[in-house]
């Protein structure tokens, strides 16, 4: 399996695991059950790790599609620009998650890790906001069908002239 694959392949762990995680969390949370706490946070720490391959692997993936038709560079970049966020916002979660382990399973009733939990949830939300829009921005890179209707007839000669002229200053 070659980098571009493994990142097309790879791409929706890390949007679907933010959603589980978060779910299996709040709901842990919300329950007070601390093997459904355990488990959401897990699913966070495991989330960060594979996000880290699958944003290392899209500038080979960038490298196969700029030159296929329809394919427009900005939309690359906004998608490439975007998913350092989402990076680092699964990676945050992930910290998170750890220290919240480490304190569930060392102290069972501190203060800290009630915190770490809470403070992991909240980063859960940010990473399952920032996992989807990156996921979207990608997905409109090859799929015409889910892009504004300015972008689908824009052509590449169009957005040489929309530069052109916006650099008449």
């Amino acid at each position: 399996m070659d980098a571009v694959y493994f990142h097309l392949a790879m791409n929706h762990f890390p949007v679907i695991a933010s959603i589980f995680g978060l779910i299996i969390l709040g709901w842990g949370i919300a329950r007070r059950s601390d093997p459904l706490i355990s488990t959401g946070l897990v699913i966070m720490v495991m989330n960060g790790l594979v996000a880290i391959p699958v944003y290392l692997t899209g500038e080979p993936a960038e490298e196969v599609v700029e030159g296929l038709p329809g394919v427009i560079e900005r939309i690359i970049e906004a998608h490439e620009d975007f998913a350092k966020f989402a990076l680092a916002s699964a990676i945050a979660s992930s910290v998170a998650a750890m220290a919240a382990l480490f304190y569930s399973w060392s102290r069972s009733d501190s203060k800290a890790g009630r915190m770490l939990v809470w403070g992991t949830l909240v980063l859960g939300i940010v990473t399952v906001g920032t996992m989807g829009w990156t996921a979207k921005l990608g997905g409109v890179i090859r799929h015409t069908e889910i892009r504004t209707t300015a972008e689908n007839t824009s052509s590449p000669s169009t957005e040489t002239k929309r530069k052109v002229d916006d650099d008449d200053h």
